[in-house]
């Protein structure tokens, strides 16, 4: 409205005045005007922190997570932002699955250097953000690696207030240690809750099994525990600092684990989280690291 008002007023000014077009005019009000530039959508910036409220492996880009500052409360930062390129670039619609897998490498190299340490060790879960449909249609061609802090294993997200960068670094204050294991009423495994060593507790996390090979799923359970339940033996071995073969003579303590998902699987995440367990109603106030087959 205000343009048309404007070009009014200056038709009125040059029929009364009678003389032609001003100086540095040539009568055209419109063709001066520059094209407009093609719309495109923002990408992420390193150092962004989102709000969310979803559990970690749920929360999704988009109207559900906004910017907000690293020192107010978040459950996501971007530590990196990189660019899908060949094939997957040219697809009709964002990636998923297998084909998150060159992401996924990515923002788990970078993972480590961000925090000095594997994010499996911490209360962590390593997040890849491709574009919406939306954004994909709009040539959005980015992907951002998030990092979530959690809660427990079931991935509850906690709100922090600071960036989580080198937080796995000497001081560790991110690291994963003592665990209190909740079973339910049939004595199956709900969830592994970090607590503080020095709290009573009954589990402790002794370190991350990985897939020796690309292998799809393992979608039976026994497949699954021939996959991984020698790979966490032979860690929890180690954490107690005793041979597996002693190990085996151990009468208090056994271990357990908690295995990517199969989303995750597929695109790289082919790892468990392996757990030490006391036996029965055993518990302790203090790591069991370097313990051996003491009584505890």
């Amino acid at each position: 409205m205000k343009r048309w008002q404007a070009g009014l007023s200056l038709a009125l000014v040059l029929m009364v005045a009678g003389c032609g077009n001003p100086a540095g005019t040539d009568g055209d009000l419109v063709d001066d005007w520059s094209a407009l530039g093609t719309p495109t959508v923002p990408v992420p910036t390193v150092g962004q922190c989102w709000s969310g409220t979803a559990t970690a492996d749920k929360l999704q880009a988009g109207a559900g997570m906004t910017t907000v500052g690293c020192d107010a409360d978040h459950a996501s930062e971007t530590f990196h932002v990189g660019e899908f390129t060949g094939t997957i670039a040219q697809a009709s619609a964002p990636p998923t699955g297998a084909d998150l897998s060159e992401a996924f490498k990515t923002c788990d190299e970078k993972a480590k250097s961000f925090l000095n340490g594997d994010w499996h060790d911490g209360r962590l879960v390593l997040r890849v953000f491709a574009p919406s449909a939306k954004q994909w249609t709009g040539e959005a061609r980015y992907f951002r690696c998030d990092l979530v802090e959690v809660s427990n294993d079931n991935g509850t997200v906690f709100q922090r207030k600071s960036s989580l960068k080198a937080t796995l670094d000497g001081s560790q204050p991110i690291a994963l240690n003592c665990v209190s294991v909740k079973l339910d009423s049939k004595n199956f495994i709900e969830d592994f809750v970090p607590v503080t060593c020095e709290t009573q507790h009954n589990g402790e996390y002794v370190g991350t099994f990985r897939s020796p090979d690309d292998r799809p799923y393992p979608t039976d359970v026994n497949a699954r525990r021939s996959l991984i339940q020698p790979g966490c033996k032979k860690l929890v071995a180690s954490f107690l600092g005793v041979s597996e073969a002693a190990y085996d003579q151990n009468k208090q303590i056994t271990f357990a684990w908690s295995t990517a998902s199969p989303t995750r699987w597929s695109y790289g995440d082919r790892t468990a989280r392996c757990y030490l367990m006391l036996e029965g109603k055993l518990s302790v106030g203090r790591s069991l690291r370097s313990n051996g087959n003491n009584p505890i």
